[in-house]
């Protein structure tokens, strides 16, 4: 049995480049611009529409405090709620459970209304 060359079986390394590579900076600029001025006409149009939606709040605002002051009879008789459409078609009710059903959505349509109002108000 003859000898064997360990040196010519070892593993062969294999050569790795490293390359380092720079992270890449990105460079931004904080430009703030001022806001555009307004016309003397672009303001009007904007207290105009200011004042408008004021106008709708009170309004709003005076329908929730008499619906909130309405008072339903405890007798079925006192109360009517009667609807009617452009036709002259009519529906009434004295109903006091239906009466206040409605009363009920009313003012939960009513708080929705302002509050949508009081955003546009804001802006």
């Amino acid at each position: 049995m003859g000898k064997t060359n360990n040196a010519e079986k070892a593993p062969v390394a294999e050569v790795v480049e490293v390359v380092e590579v720079a992270p890449v900076m990105t460079v931004v600029k904080d430009v703030v611009e001022e806001p555009r001025k307004l016309t003397l006409e672009e303001r009007i149009q904007r207290v105009e529409d200011l004042s408008m939606l004021i106008d709708r709040w009170k309004t709003l605002n005076d329908s929730r405090r008499k619906l909130q002051t309405f008072q339903i009879g405890a007798d079925s008789l006192s109360s009517v709620i009667s609807l009617r459409d452009a036709n002259g078609n009519e529906f009434k009710t004295s109903n006091s459970a239906v009466i206040s059903s409605v009363i009920d959505e009313m003012k939960r349509t009513l708080d929705t209304k302002v509050h949508d109002v009081e955003e546009l108000i804001n802006l």
